[in-house]
């Protein structure tokens, strides 16, 4: 699919598409290295998908002129937003599946009390980096939802200036001219 910057759908269909990939993050009370290697795996892979969309678009919108129309302007920039939360998520993934590489290298290892313990850090890394791609996806789909909705609101300009009459007590004082000769006094 080609993203159109300038198309307040194109850029919701995307929000909906992060928010989706968001919501199928979590791990479950009977987990093992292979789940959770499918659930931060198959998420990664989607998100290199839509990072490498979101980087195409970005190419073609970015480079040479910068664009005359606004609404493309800003739709260029809530795309840069969005990859760069998908990237972020795609990080997390990442230390996830490190986590489960970890699991895996270590499984046929005998059982004691330190390779418990490392394993139960592990997944609880796994569990904190999956939660924490879960945020950077809902974020980033939230603030994408948020920049599609000012996509084609006018820019701010200032409020013209009116001249509104002012009430006495907030006028300035009004100067008043004082001589500049000395007087004299009369004598007595």
């Amino acid at each position: 699919m080609r993203i159109d910057p300038r198309t307040p759908a194109h850029l919701n269909t995307i929000a909906q598409e992060i928010r989706e990939l968001a919501n199928g993050l979590t791990l479950f009370t009977h987990n093992t290295p292979e789940t959770a290697a499918f659930t931060a795996g198959a998420r990664m892979k989607a998100l290199g998908g839509m990072t490498e969309m979101l980087s195409n678009t970005l190419l073609y919108n970015l480079s040479g002129e910068p664009s005359a129309d606004r609404a493309e302007r800003r739709g260029a920039g809530a795309l840069a937003t969005a990859a760069a939360g998908t990237s972020q998520a795609m990080g997390h993934l990442a230390e996830a599946l490190r986590q489960v590489a970890f699991l895996q290298e270590h499984a046929t290892r005998r059982p004691g009390p330190d390779l418990a313990d490392a394993q139960q850090a592990a997944w609880n890394v796994i569990g904190d980096r999956l939660d924490e791609a879960r945020t950077a996806l809902e974020d980033t789909a939230t603030q994408l939802e948020s920049d599609t909705r000012h996509l084609t609101q006018p820019p701010r300009r200032p409020a013209p200036r009116r001249t509104v009459p002012i009430a006495q007590a907030q006028r300035p004082p009004t100067p008043v001219s004082v001589p500049t000769t000395p007087l004299r006094r009369p004598v007595p």
